[in-house]
């Protein structure tokens, strides 16, 4: 028996309690101090770079693929992305039980495959782990007396940016207003005009000549075609006379012929004729002369005539023969003519064709000669115009090539090596001016150089940054820590060294614009605060109830040896001290003295009823010792179901849980130990002190009591009516994820209209700025250009400021929150403050205010939906800032190509994109050039009057084929193009297109209340089929994480019922305890609802806590009836007795508890708010318990336990058995 030994052994108390307060002491010196636990949230980003790309290009050539691939890693929950402009982001969730680092190992896998199917540009995807700790620790603003902005960034980024570097526990200092030097080489067209003319000149004089020569054998070749033509006109002129010539003579002849044969043929017959006569005149002479008869001579004269007639036939008849046979023989010269002529013909005809194939071969030498020539003049044109290559990308190759330093490797002579190195680095400016690019080999020009086509200068970003402080120019800083790190340590190392900078250069100053470490300090020293004073506010109840110094200092003893305890094992189990582990401290500060009470409480009675001090101090301990146990084990227990919890409420209860379980436990151990041995040393006298203020009230409790007893109808109808209104008023009672809580520190956003110049915005932001910096309770004002300080990122298009406030200050940080925004409302722009310490984790964790997230495929449909949606937002009281997730939306060029016009050309559409993209990046980073030692990119741009406009876009010329050949054609040809407005980013979940509709709630409502309206219209609203609303946000937070609590509740009051049945040894009379925990939650609603609070997750954690204390007290009077009973008291009376005997000690650990988180519940300190809630339900619940405990308890006793309690004998020890 614990209590026995310490009464034996008090200097092995001694030694043990020494020990704690060493270890206690060692282990607080050394615990890490931040604002909350350490979340490991479950969370992977993976980030990708997509230069050039808009946000549909991003979404479907990145985030669609990387979302395809790693949606199958295991364990991974629910997948989110960003496809922005350059960017996308991909963000997984996974289960609680994941081992994350394999999931890495698994993601980075599965990256290194979609890697090689996304586009040549797409940078490599970089994953990382998403943690609370990537909040900047600290936002600092660095100026310098004297300094030009430019030696302050010189000075910044050599030596303070390193010192803080590598301070330890600094992970990464990043930097926003420095001016960044760089050497740019920016192409110069009137220059490249100037060497094209000149190159043109010389091109001109070269083509002169060979064109004179061509013109010179087309002039022959034409004079030759001339004479070819004359001379065959000519030659076939005269074959055409001779030939008709010989026709007339051939005519002629057979004119002849033909008369010379009719006179042949009339000759022929005439000769018949006289031949015949001559015959017959023959004939008839001979028969004359055979008869003798002489001949007449008429007919010898006829005969003669005869005869000489045909001797003249004949004469005749020879002479046309020779006349016909002359006429042969001109026929025959005539045939010889046509033959002749013929071969005139084919001869004439053959010299034609030969000397026109002579002339079509030298027409076809000269066509070619000249086809040669054009092609040639093309293309001596074509390089003539150096503009085509003389690309930024070219010149960038050029650079990059020529400013080349590598070792090649060893020459190897008589065994002694020598390094061999390739190239040089450019030195020097004149390096870079002097660096030929072309020989063209010209006599006007040998040689091109970057001087002669490029304006070589040294620029900076000084027109592109913005950054103040109180007014003048300066650079932020922002400071992150490594996880393992404390915040408060960086914090105070950052600060330290800043000191030493300000003292080792003259005239600098540092300024904090935000400090997390600071800001916990103040927190946790508030709460220290309150945990000190309630511990005094603890120890004066005691004092004025037991009345004796004696007693109360045992007690008082036993908070900080507990607490140290506590502390030591908070630290060796890697609890860090934080505002929840704090607030559980303080919450156990009035439950510490609650065992030692009990103990000392039945010490301080045996030892008045004259038991020695060591047998009182050992039987009182050793009597309430189970009782104790129990009622430590309940309050314990209700923590235990974190474990079967997940999410944020995991991360955040965990801490309390072990610091409140690590104190009780330490208490008990003190109550049964140092208690017992303190007491028998300190109570050697019997104290017979009486309270008569006290005793009147008791006795008058005790016939309450016996009132209440006979009237136990009215007490439980009472209880149960205040229950239903507390009931009632819950659900009326407004929602919030974490309390509201002061700050030394306010964000500020100025948003101008979308055509507002930089210059405009600029300009207002100063006139902001000064504004602010009059107002009461501002000490500080910081500005910058882009998205937010404690982002520690850049962005276009907004103003961001961080305001620090005086420390003493009549307002606090919400209320000078709303007057900057009355101060600025004026002005024509946006403006946007926020005042509460939380909103920043709020906003990490999951957003801030109403968010309704809308998700399906089509982006029209979804604009459609959210714009509805947005003005069901307008229609509901309280809300305010309402963006229907389009008002980012901008202006955008969209070029729709006809892909059967480009196609024409032989382009697609991503040749189109590609080309495209490549004219409108206007600058590359060439290379890195050391000049003077310093170090600057060297950057190469196009000529600025080059750039394309929205004018001249459709006159950009790409590249194509057609017909086989290489062609040029202006987009406008085969595109439209058109002005609409496009979403800067494009949102998925679960690889569904989602856009958010969100809405502010103003400070006179509650998000709870309002995001109740905001469902009751939803669910009105038809959604159409394949679309999905979902309000989420800080609503999602809270509704998961009261569920989480609820679950909690449950599961703790099974286990409290479990513990009290073990105590109890019956099923029925837990039952009667536990009807306590609806009054403890009666009491905290009505707290709640007279201090005007809402319900949160703070307040959550004191209902979760109250499940555990309240049972305290039943378990103890209820123990003491059994024992009254068991003893042979009547039952009424047994419950009188034990009320009047237990009241002292139900009333002192009530109060003491009640006392511990008064000032917390006050509010007192920056930063209490956020835990006020809880201690105000617990006072509340606990104040109302107790009271209603005294009663109602009993009455539920008196109906439920009827059956008497029996004694058990075991071997000769008696059990007390309640049945």
């Amino acid at each position: 028996m614990l209590s026995k030994f310490s009464v034996k052994k008090p200097m092995t108390i001694m030694v043990a309690v020494i020990t704690v307060i060493v270890l206690g002491i060692i282990s607080f010196t050394k615990m890490q101090t931040d604002l909350l636990p350490s979340i490991n949230l479950p969370y992977v980003a993976v980030i990708t770079t997509y230069p050039g790309a808009s946000p549909e290009k991003v979404e479907q050539g990145v985030t669609k693929p990387l979302e395809a691939g790693l949606a199958t890693t295991s364990g991974v929950e629910e997948v989110t992305s960003i496809s922005s402009e350059n960017m996308s982001m991909v963000v997984l969730m996974f289960t609680e039980s994941t081992n994350m680092d394999s999931a890495m190992i698994e993601m980075s896998g599965k990256v290194d495959q979609i890697k090689g199917r996304l586009d040549d540009a797409v940078g490599t995807p970089q994953m990382m782990k998403i943690n609370p700790d990537l909040m900047p620790v600290m936002v600092a603003a660095v100026d310098v007396d004297g300094l030009s902005q430019e030696e302050v960034s010189q000075l910044v980024s050599e030596e303070v940016i390193p010192s803080f570097e590598r301070l330890d526990g600094v992970a990464q200092v990043s930097s926003m207003g420095l001016v960044e030097k760089q050497l740019k080489v920016t192409l110069n067209q009137e220059k490249i005009d100037a060497i094209n003319d000149t190159i043109l000149r010389s091109v001109d004089s070269k083509l002169a000549d060979t064109k004179k020569e061509l013109d010179e054998g087309e002039a022959k070749l034409k004079d030759a075609k001339s004479q070819l033509e004359s001379q065959n006109k000519t030659q076939t002129q005269k074959l055409l006379d001779a030939e008709e010539q010989l026709n007339e003579g051939r005519s002629q002849l057979n004119s002849g012929r033909e008369q010379l044969n009719s006179a042949l043929a009339q000759a022929t017959d005439k000769r018949a004729d006289l031949e015949t006569q001559k015959q017959l005149a023959d004939v008839a002479i001979q028969k004359l002369q055979e008869q003798g008869l002489e001949v007449p001579q008429e007919l010898l004269d006829t005969q003669a005539q005869l005869a000489a007639g045909l001797e003249a036939a004949d004469a005749g008849i020879v002479q046309i023969q020779q006349q016909l046979e002359e006429l042969k023989s001109k026929e025959s010269e005539l045939n010889k003519g046509q033959t002749q002529l013929e071969q005139g013909k084919l001869a004439l005809s053959q010299g034609i064709a030969t000397a026109q194939a002579q002339l079509l071969v030298q027409e076809g030498k000269l066509a070619e000669g000249r086809a040669q020539f054009d092609q040639a003049s093309e293309g001596a044109y074509e390089q003539a115009n150096l503009s085509g290559q003389l690309t930024k990308d070219t010149i960038g190759q050029i650079l990059s090539a020529q400013n080349f330093s590598m070792p090649a490797g060893n020459i190897v002579e008589d065994e002694t090596a020598y390094a061999v190195k390739v190239g040089d680095l450019f030195e020097n400016e004149e390096d870079l001016s002097s660096l030929v690019l072309f020989n063209l080999g010209l006599d006007e020009l040998d040689t091109v150089t970057l001087a002669d086509v490029a304006d070589i200068s040294f620029t900076d970003n000084s027109g592109e940054t913005y950054a103040k402080i109180n007014g003048n120019d300066g650079i932020l800083l922002t400071f992150s820590k490594q996880s393992t790190a404390s915040t408060v340590e960086v914090s105070d190392k950052l600060r330290g060294q800043m000191e030493k900078l300000e003292q080792e250069y003259e005239g600098m100053h540092l300024t904090a614009l935000s400090d997390q470490g600071v800001y916990i300090n103040i927190v946790v020293n508030s709460v220290m605060e309150n945990l000190l004073w309630g511990g005094l506010l603890a120890i004066l109840i005691l004092l004025i109830f037991l009345r004796n110094v004696r007693p109360t200092i045992v007690i008082a003893l036993s908070i900080p040896i507990s607490l140290l305890f506590a502390i030591a094992l908070m630290y060796f189990t890697g609890v860090t001290l934080n505002i929840i582990s704090l607030a559980g401290l303080a919450l156990g500060v009035g439950m510490l003295v609650d065992n030692s009470i009990v103990v000392i409480e039945n010490i301080y009675r045996m030892r008045a009823q004259g038991l020695s001090a060591a047998k009182a101090a050992v039987r009182g301990a050793g009597q309430v010792a189970a009782a104790v146990t129990a009622s430590t084990l309940t309050t314990v227990c209700v923590f235990l179901p974190i474990v079967f919890t997940e999410g944020l409420s995991r991360e955040l209860f965990t801490d309390m849980g072990l610091t409140i379980a690590y104190s009780l436990v330490a208490s008990l151990i003190v109550s049964l130990t140092l208690v017992p041995a303190l007491s028998s040393w300190l109570l050697k006298k019997p104290e017979k002190k009486g309270h008569r203020l006290f005793d009147k009230f008791t006795a008058a409790y005790g016939k309450l009591l016996a009132l209440a007893l006979r009237r136990k109808s009215v007490v439980l109808i009472l209880a149960l009516v205040l229950l239903g209104v507390s009931i009632y008023g819950s659900v009326q009672m407004g929602t919030a994820f974490m309390p509201e809580s002061d700050s030394n520190q306010i964000a500020v956003t100025m948003e101008m209209p979308k055509d507002s110049t930089t210059q405009e915005t600029r300009d207002m932001a100063d006139k902001v700025a000064g504004i602010v910096a009059e107002l009461p309770g501002v000490d500080t004002v910081g500005a910058m250009e882009g998205g937010g300080l404690m982002s520690g990122s850049s962005s276009g298009g907004a103003i961001s400021m961080y305001v620090i406030l005086e420390e003493q200050r009549d307002q606090n940080s919400k209320a000078i929150a709303q007057n900057i925004i009355d101060a600025t409302s004026e002005l024509p722009c946006e403006i946007t403050a926020s005042g509460t310490g939380m909103d920043s984790m709020t906003e990490m964790m999951g957003g801030s205010g109403i968010q309704i997230d809308i998700s399906g495929d089509d982006m029209d449909q979804l604009k459609a939906i959210a714009k509805d949606v947005a003005a069901m937002l307008s229609e509901v009281e309280g809300t305010q800032e309402i963006s229907n997730g389009m008002e980012d939306a901008e202006m955008e060029t969209r070029v729709s190509v006809d892909k059967n016009k480009a196609m024409e050309y032989g382009l697609t559409t991503a040749q189109v994109y590609q080309q495209l993209a490549a004219e409108l990046v206007t600058e590359t980073t060439a290379t890195t050039v050391t000049l003077g030692g310093e170090d600057y990119p060297l950057i190469v741009a196009d000529d600025p009057g080059a750039a394309l406009t929205r004018e001249t876009l459709g006159e950009l010329t790409l590249s194509g084929t057609k017909d086989g050949e290489a062609v040029d054609v202006p987009l406008q040809d085969i595109a439209q193009i058109t002005q609409a407005q496009g979403l800067t980013s494009i949102n998925h979940e679960n690889q569904t297109r989602l856009l958010s509709v969100t809405a502010a709630v103003d400070a006179q409502h509650n998000i709870g209340l309002v995001s109740r309206q905001v469902e009751s219209k939803l669910a009105d609203y038809e959604v159409p089929e394949g679309y999905e609303i979902v309000i989420a946000g800080e609503t999602e937070m809270i509704n998961d994480t009261l569920e989480q609590l609820v679950l909690m509740v449950v599961l703790a009051v099974v286990l409290i019922y479990l513990i009290m049945v073990a105590q109890f040894q019956s099923l029925l009379s837990p039952f009667i305890v536990m009807f306590t925990m609806p009054l403890a939650f009666t009491g905290g609603l009505l707290a709640l609802w007279m201090c005007g609070m809402e319900i949160s997750m703070i307040s959550m954690l004191g209902f979760l806590v109250l499940a555990g204390i309240v049972v305290n007290n039943g378990i103890v009077f209820i123990d003491y009836v059994n024992q009254l009973r068991a003893s042979g008291m009547e039952r009424r009376d047994a419950l009188v007795r034990a009320g009047q005997t237990r009241l002292r000690p139900i009333l002192m650990t009530a109060l003491t508890t009640i006392l511990g988180l008064t000032t917390m519940a006050m509010g007192i300190g920056m930063g209490a708010e956020m835990i006020q809630p809880m201690a105000v339900v617990t006072i509340g619940g606990l104040s109302y318990a107790t009271l209603l405990t005294l009663f109602v308890v009993p009455a539920l006793y008196d109906i439920m336990q009827r059956r008497p309690v029996k004694n058990v004998q075991l071997e000769g020890e008696q059990v007390d058995q309640a049945l």
